[in-house]
């Protein structure tokens, strides 16, 4: 078994203007958010929709959250002097491009889902759509 070792990451807001299109679909639920905008979303900001989505639905649905925060945002000290490395760890951020499917929701009903992917859109810091799958049932 090879061990990988982790690097740190160097760059701090260099992939904010991400330019490619993701051709991203809904996979697990029926509803998602696609992004139409690319920016940073931090753990906070999507632990609020998580809970509003929980309280909404009164923990029912299924949702399942596709983002994945693997970029550190470091922060020196204030009273320490340049140089010396880097500074600890101040948050974990998720750089988001254009089409990415951020959550999908299932096990809802449509009007409910779309009246809670609305106001959780309000909470995001990028523009967001609403997208639908639709789901084909078969004959038995």
């Amino acid at each position: 078994m090879k061990l990988i070792k982790l690097r740190k990451k160097c760059g701090k807001y260099n992939k904010i203007n991400i330019k490619k299109e993701c051709s991203a679909i809904v996979k697990f639920g029926v509803f998602g958010l696609k992004t139409k905008t690319s920016g940073i979303l931090t753990i906070k900001q999507l632990e609020t929709v998580r809970r509003l989505i929980s309280r909404k639905t009164k923990k029912l649905s299924k949702f399942f959250i596709r983002v994945f925060f693997q970029h550190p945002i470091r922060k020196k000290s204030l009273l320490s002097r340049m140089g010396k490395g880097i500074g600890s760890i101040k948050l974990w951020v998720s750089w988001i491009a254009i089409g990415k499917i951020i959550l999908e929701i299932s096990n809802i009903s449509s009007s409910l889902a779309i009246a809670i992917l609305k106001e959780v859109s309000y909470r995001l810091p990028v523009k967001v759509t609403i997208v639908h799958r639709e789901v084909v049932k078969k004959n038995l």
